[in-house]
C-alpha cells in the first residue's frame, strides 16, 4: 500500500479518482479496525467486516500507479524512488510499535523480539513470535507491505528486459497457479508451512489487475462504465450484508469494479478537484501505518471510562476515528512529506551525479576504443 499521486509521465495529467480512492481506502481500513473484537468493549458490528477491502483497493491502486508513473523509469531508479516512498516512515514507525509492545507488556525483550524487528524492516515474511499463529511484521498493517514489496521487485524485473506489463503480469498469474496446490483460505497468515507461500496467495493478481488496468487507461481503451464505481461499492456492501462465501474474493474483485469505474470516469469527464479529499489521499499511507498504534493507545484510556453498550461504541468509534486520522495528517505533514522530498532529492541528484560521471567515462573510453560494428 503506498500513497502517492499517479503521474502519467508524459503529461502533467492526474488520476484524481484515484487519489480520492487512497483516502476512501484508508477510511475503510480505520474503520473496519475500530469495529475489531475487544475484550470489555461492545461491538455490534463485530461481523460487518466491509472496511477490510480498503486493502484490495489500494493493491489494485498501486498496479495502476506503477504502470502509469513509472514504466519507463531506469529499474535502479525505480526501486530507489519505491524504497524511499515506502521504508523510511514504516521503519520509523516498526521502532514505535515495538516501544509500545515492550512498555504494555505485549512482547519480552530478547533474541526473538530482535529477530522480528529485522525480518520486518527488511519486508521478509516471517512466523510472529508477538502475535502467535501469524505472519505479521512487528508493526501489523504492514502485512500489506510484504506484498508490496515482493510486486515492487517483479515490476523490477519486468523493467529490466522493458516489458514490465508483460512480464509482471505472467509472473503474478504463474505463482497464483502454484498457489493453487498450496492450501490456502481467507486466513492468508495461519494456513501456510512456509511464510514465503504468502506470495502464492490470489491477492497478488490484484496487483497483475491494476498493470492491465494501467495500460488500458493509457491506451485509450477504457470503456466508459464509470457507473461501475458506484456499483462495485454497493456490491460490496451487499456481499458482506449477505455473508457471502469465499468473501475475500468477493472483496477482490469487487474492488476491481471499483477501480474500472474510477478510470473510466476520468475519460469520461473532467473531475472536479476536491482539496480536502486530495489530501486525504495524499495522507492514506501515514494513517493507514499509524492507525494501528493510534487505535492500541486509545483503547486502553478509553475502556476505564464509565460507559457501556450502543453509547460506549459510539463515543468510542468517533473519538477513535477521529483520533486515527489527526494522527496520520500530523505524521504525514511533520514526518512524512518532509523526509520523503528530502530523501527523494538527495537520491535523484546522487543518481543524476554518477549518471554525469558513468557518461564522462564512457566518452573517454569511446575516444580511444572503437565501438559497434567496426570494432568487432
Amino acid at each position: 500500500m503506498t500513497p502517492g499521486t499517479a503521474l502519467n509521465q508524459n503529461s502533467s495529467t492526474q488520476l484524481l479518482t484515484i487519489q480520492y480512492l487512497r483516502g476512501v481506502a484508508s477510511v475503510m481500513v480505520v474503520l473496519h479496525h475500530i469495529r475489531n473484537p475487544w475484550p470489555n468493549l461492545y461491538n455490534p458490528l463485530e461481523t460487518f467486516d466491509m472496511g477490510e477491502a480498503g486493502v484490495d483497493i489500494f493493491f489494485i491502486i498501486s498496479g495502476v500507479v506503477m504502470y502509469v508513473s513509472s514504466r519507463v523509469e531506469a529499474p535502479a531508479v525505480f526501486a530507489g524512488l519505491r524504497l524511499i516512498r515506502v521504508a523510511p516512515l514504516y521503519w520509523i514507525l516498526t521502532l514505535c510499535a515495538a516501544s509500545l509492545l515492550l512498555l504494555s507488556g505485549g512482547a519480552k525483550p530478547g533474541i526473538a523480539l530482535v529477530n522480528d524487528l529485522i525480518l520486518s524492516a527488511l519486508f521478509v515474511p516471517h512466523h510472529s513470535s508477538i502475535f502467535a499463529g501469524t505472519i505479521w511484521p512487528v508493526l501489523n498493517p504492514g502485512w500489506t507491505l510484504y506484498f508490496e514489496m515482493f510486486f515492487y521487485l517483479i515490476f523490477a524485473v519486468g523493467l529490466f528486459v522493458r516489458r514490465p506489463l508483460l512480464i509482471s503480469v505472467c509472473l503474478i498469474s504463474v505463482l497464483v497457479a502454484l498457489g493453487s496446490f498450496v492450501s490456502t483460505d481467507e486466513s492468508i497468515f495461519h494456513t501456510y508451512t512456509h511464510p514465503l507461500l504468502i506470495y502464492t496467495h490470489p491477492l497478488m493478481l490484484e496487483f497483475a489487475a491494476g498493470i492491465v488496468l494501467g495500460w488500458l487507461f493509457l491506451s485509450g481503451n477504457v470503456p466508459k462504465i464509470w457507473l461501475l464505481l458506484p456499483v462495485g461499492f454497493l456490491a460490496l456492501f451487499a456481499a458482506h450484508i449477505l455473508r457471502l462465501p469465499y468473501l475475500f474474493l468477493q472483496n477482490g474483485v469487487c474492488a476491481a469494479l471499483i477501480m474500472i469505474g474510477a478510470v473510466a470516469a476520468e475519460r469520461s469527464f473532467k473531475i472536479p478537484e476536491i482539496r480536502w479529499l486530495r489530501l486525504l489521499g495524499d495522507a492514506s499511507y501515514s494513517i493507514y501505518l499509524t492507525h494501528a498504534l493510534t487505535l492500541f493507545v486509545f483503547r486502553r484510556v478509553f475502556l476505564r471510562l464509565p460507559l457501556e453498550g450502543v453509547l460506549q461504541f459510539a463515543s468510542f468509534a468517533i473519538l477513535a476515528a477521529t483520533a486515527s486520522f489527526l494522527v496520520g495528517f500530523f505524521v504525514y505533514v511533520k514526518i512524512e512529506r518532509p523526509m520523503t522530498r528530502w530523501l527523494r532529492s538527495q537520491f535523484l541528484a546522487t543518481f543524476a551525479a554518477r549518471r554525469r560521471v558513468s557518461g564522462q567515462r564512457l566518452s573517454e573510453t569511446g575516444s580511444s576504443v572503437p565501438v559497434g560494428p567496426a570494432g568487432g
